[in-house]
């Protein structure tokens, strides 16, 4: 049996769910068509009961008439218990929760039992790509991390096979974020004759909040990703600075010259996201659960390539290593 989207109930209830519940809506599932079965086993007994047996008899038809439904969604459940038992298996042979907790912990600067070093050296734990994630979570939510200190976490991931380039670039990107603002403080650049330089600056800036913001939000709950945030701001007409920069091109309002950019907005609630460059799954469903809490938006995603995280390390490192 395969899964259909569109005819798998269980499928489109659940897909977007974090695992522990899934697994918890399999259980329910299950349990549910177990009871089905005893309740034909129950009504197969009292058919001998002749003060029952009319009404067995007909609660026993009407329940057989359904049992081919019944079969069919017994067959989808065991499907779905294969799958759930099989990413179950993985997420322990890596110890994934392990992984999941350390990182929720380090992204809310909340209190270690373990050390992310000794974590890492750990050899009993994880994959060389669950190393180098979690460290590349904690280098982008550090403030700072001392050369030396930043060498020993180098050499431990090398020891484990780690391909550790994507740290190079990641490197040059927070220094770029304190420079910008470093550069600003400290310069008075002629607008006219410095500003594709300033400009240069700014978009540098933004795209290492972006990026630093993302990565800190990769464990989602219920909060909202920068780019629903951004779609919340702009489809609201909600005041923030991670939106003062976007332009309203409405082509219903008259264009007085070449010049005249229109100021006057409104809210809107169909929405089209594309991002330039590498979209993700993450993204698309922080997206459609504000949709689901949203009801008369209608929201649509789209991006150059959707990436996992092992798709995003790769390019991280072929960044570094260039």
């Amino acid at each position: 049996v395969a899964i259909t989207a569109g005819d798998d109930k269980f499928w489109m209830k659940n897909k977007g769910r974090p695992f522990p519940e899934v697994a918890e809506a399999v259980h329910q599932e299950l349990e549910a068509c177990r009871a089905a079965e005893q309740e034909i086993k129950r009504l197969k007994d009292v058919m001998g009961d002749e003060s029952d047996a009319v009404t067995a008899n007909d609660k026993l038809a009407s329940t057989v008439s359904s049992l081919p439904e019944l079969m069919e969604k017994k067959k989808r459940v065991d499907m779905h218990i294969n799958i759930a038992t099989a990413l179950s298996e993985s997420i322990k042979s890596r110890s994934l929760d392990k992984f999941y907790e350390v990182e929720e912990k380090v992204m809310t600067k909340a209190a270690l039992e373990e050390s992310v070093l000794d974590v890492l050296r750990n050899p009993d734990i994880g994959s060389p790509a669950d190393k180098l994630r979690l460290f590349v979570i904690y280098y982008l939510s550090a403030s700072e991390l001392p050369d030396t200190e930043l060498q020993v976490y180098i050499d431990t991931l090398q020891e484990f096979g780690c391909d550790t380039s994507c740290i190079q670039y990641l490197s040059k990107l927070k220094q770029f974020s304190s420079a910008q603002s470093l550069v600003q403080n400290n310069l008075n650049y002629n607008q006219s004759s410095y500003s594709s330089m300033s400009n240069m600056f700014k978009y540098v800036k933004q795209s290492s909040k972006f990026m630093m913001e993302g990565v800190k939000n990769l464990v989602v709950g219920n909060r909202k990703l920068p780019i629903t945030r951004i779609v919340d701001c702009l489809s609201e007409l909600k005041q923030s600075s991670d939106t003062d920069d976007y332009l309203t091109l409405d082509p219903k309002i008259f264009r007085k010259d070449n010049s005249f950019v229109p100021s006057s907005r409104t809210a809107f609630n169909e929405v089209y996201v594309f991002m330039v460059g590498g979209g993700s799954y993450v993204e698309y469903q922080n997206l459609m659960q504000y949709a689901e809490q949203h009801q008369d938006k209608k929201i649509y995603y789209g991006s150059s390539e959707v990436m996992d995280s092992s798709n995003f390390l790769q390019q991280l490192n072929k960044l570094g290593s260039q």
